[in-house]
């Protein structure tokens, strides 16, 4: 019985360890890739440098760093900036729907906003940055919840229609 005891106590601890790691593999890697979301890349680089991740998702990781690398060129440099100071404007709302099974689903876009391109591109880059400022802004304000971000189109969705 004795022998017994100790096995499974054993046992249990291992566990115990086990689960511990896998916790600290799964905070480092949603740091990491929160850092990349918002193309934080030297950020990024310092978390994969110093994060505990078994292999293939470090190598995951570092292949995803290294794709933001090669794109970062073509990407504007007010979309960076946005991307780095975002966080002041977003606060955490919960997925629409998930309770209620009701959710309010809104797109916006630009109208002319490719003509405005072409014809005055530093422009449109500021103008880009400040539209999406006020409808992250709005978003909070209003208990909305960011979908997704296409150029300059937004695909948001609300608990309550009336917050739309």
């Amino acid at each position: 019985f004795l022998l017994d005891f100790y096995f499974t106590r054993g046992f249990a601890s291992r566990l115990y360890e086990e689960h511990e790691k896998m916790e600290n593999v799964i905070l480092a890697a949603e740091n990491i890739a929160e850092t990349l979301s918002r193309f934080d890349l030297k950020k990024a680089r310092e978390a994969l440098d110093t994060s505990p991740l078994p292999p293939p998702l470090h190598n995951a990781f570092s292949s995803i760093l290294s794709n933001l690398h090669v794109y970062r060129p073509y990407v504007p440099d007010a979309v960076f900036a946005e991307l780095q100071h975002a966080g002041a404007y977003y606060k955490e709302v919960p997925a629409p729907g998930l309770e209620t099974g009701i959710a309010a689903i809104a797109f916006t876009d630009i109208q002319g906003s490719t003509a405005t391109w072409e014809a005055c591109p530093e422009g449109m880059r500021e103008g880009l940055k400040v539209h999406n400022n006020v409808m992250r802004e709005c978003l909070s304000e209003h208990n909305g919840y960011e979908v997704k971000t296409i150029g300059d189109s937004f695909m948001v969705a609300f608990e309550d229609p009336s917050d739309a």
